[in-house]
């Protein structure tokens, strides 16, 4: 790849050979597609994903949020890593719960 101040200009290949990028880059705004946790009163953080602490907790007591609604990182194994240590996290509480 061939930039310009941080702006990609063309794809140079390993013969040597290039082709320019006509495509403009943008980064589009972060939107929660589902409204459930804000009417459940979670709080966004200023870029729009679901505030949570170290556990996946979200501002709301009992409610938890991981994969892509929590972070900027949108790849499957991000969603995987963060869905399975929220269901770790999860279980443990269960178990330790005093009903």
């Amino acid at each position: 790849m061939a930039h310009a101040e941080g702006e990609l200009r063309e794809i140079v290949f390993k013969d040597g050979t290039t082709s320019p990028l006509q495509a403009p880059n943008a980064k589009a705004p972060f939107e929660q597609n589902c409204k459930i946790p804000e009417a459940l009163g979670c709080e966004l953080t200023a870029d729009g994903y679901l505030k949570t602490d170290e556990s996946f907790e979200t501002t709301v007591k009992g409610v938890y949020a991981c994969g892509d609604n929590v972070s900027a990182m949108r790849t499957v194994a991000h969603a995987v890593l963060t869905g399975t240590a929220t269901g770790i996290i999860l279980a443990k509480r269960m178990i330790v719960e005093n009903f």
